[in-house]
């Protein structure tokens, strides 16, 4: 019967095989490439944002470099928490350095008196969410933040202000 089936069945133009073949080795390049440089370079990662939190599918971690100025991406383990699981790492804007104050009026988060976000009282999922620390960012530390009004942040005591020791490296969006 299956015979009968391939029989029916137009045989690929030879065009479209060496297309097909051609996708199918570099899809096993990427692959191949995608794991050296996740498992053995020690200056680069990948990553890939699977939110709507930031702009882009595909991150460059530079693993050598911290974030410098305000605004600069950064990949980060956040710290154990109820919403992820242990392990993933978020990409966010370092939006306060060391030495930046950061205060809080209501809901409201300001960085050296700049508003930066509102935090909510809610997860997506009903779960309560408590505002994160105010004060003098500590050496050492960071306020990640992105724009999403869903983004899990700083803005919540879950994630508070990243230490350095959590800090993968800085991100470039590449894609």
């Amino acid at each position: 019967m299956v015979g009968e089936a391939a029989l029916l069945r137009p045989a690929l133009p030879a065009a479209a095989r060496r297309f097909l073949r051609w996708c199918a080795w570099l899809g096993a390049g990427i692959a191949v490439a995608w794991a050296v440089v996740q498992g053995l370079s020690p200056w680069v990662r990948l990553g890939i944002n699977g939110t709507d939190s930031l702009p882009g599918v595909l991150y460059l971690v530079l693993k050598t470099e911290a974030p410098k100025t305000h605004g600069d991406l950064v990949a980060f383990y956040p710290p154990e928490n109820r919403f992820y699981p242990k392990g993933m790492f978020f990409i966010k804007k370092a939006m306060g350095m060391p030495g930046d104050e950061v205060t809080r009026k209501g809901r409201d988060f300001y960085i050296n008196g700049e508003y930066v976000a509102t935090a909510k009282t809610r997860s997506r999922s009903g779960k309560p969410l408590r505002p994160g620390p105010v004060g003098v960012i500590p050496e050492g530390h960071y306020f990640v933040w992105t724009p999403h009004p869903d983004s899990f942040d700083s803005r919540y005591e879950d994630i508070g202000w990243i230490p350095t020791d959590r800090v993968i490296g800085r991100a470039v969006r590449l894609f």
